[in-house]
């Protein structure tokens, strides 16, 4: 029998934008004109507006602007909502991270693309402003 789905909402950001502040959560970072899905990541002790800062990964944001001509990326933040009684813990968090960048396999993840610790079961369903055509993600 299958886990309901975890639900995340993805929500554009615009300067201003309170989900700016929002934590426990996921973010992505997306080409501006394709909508490209270069970064997921995840906020759980900072912001989105802490994580999106040079100084929490200088490698990825040098590499995207020597390498893509991106300054500016769109930013989505992920609101995660657990079905039923489970509880968003950081290692919940970091599973749903680790999925959607298994199988999406952004440009600027390096890890868990190839590999990473399976949560049979485990289902996402991306909602709201989620540039990717697939919106299920199963955990087998």
């Amino acid at each position: 029998m299958r886990e309901e789905p975890i639900e995340i909402d993805w929500i554009w950001l615009d300067d201003g934008d309170e989900e700016w502040r929002a934590a426990r959560c996921l973010y992505a970072y997306l080409a501006p004109r394709t909508r490209e899905i270069l970064y997921i990541g995840k906020a759980w002790g900072t912001t989105v507006r802490e994580r999106w800062s040079r100084g929490a990964k200088p490698e990825f944001w040098d590499d995207l602007e020597r390498e893509r001509g991106i300054y500016w990326p769109a930013t989505l933040a992920g609101l995660v909502h657990p079905p039923g009684n489970l509880r968003l813990t950081q290692e919940l968090l970091c599973d749903s991270e680790s999925l959607l960048i298994q199988q999406v396999g952004p440009w600027g993840n390096i890890q868990s693309r190839t590999s990473r610790i399976p949560r049979p079961g485990m289902t996402l369903r991306c909602r709201g402003d989620w540039p990717h055509s697939k919106k299920l993600y199963r955990d087998l």
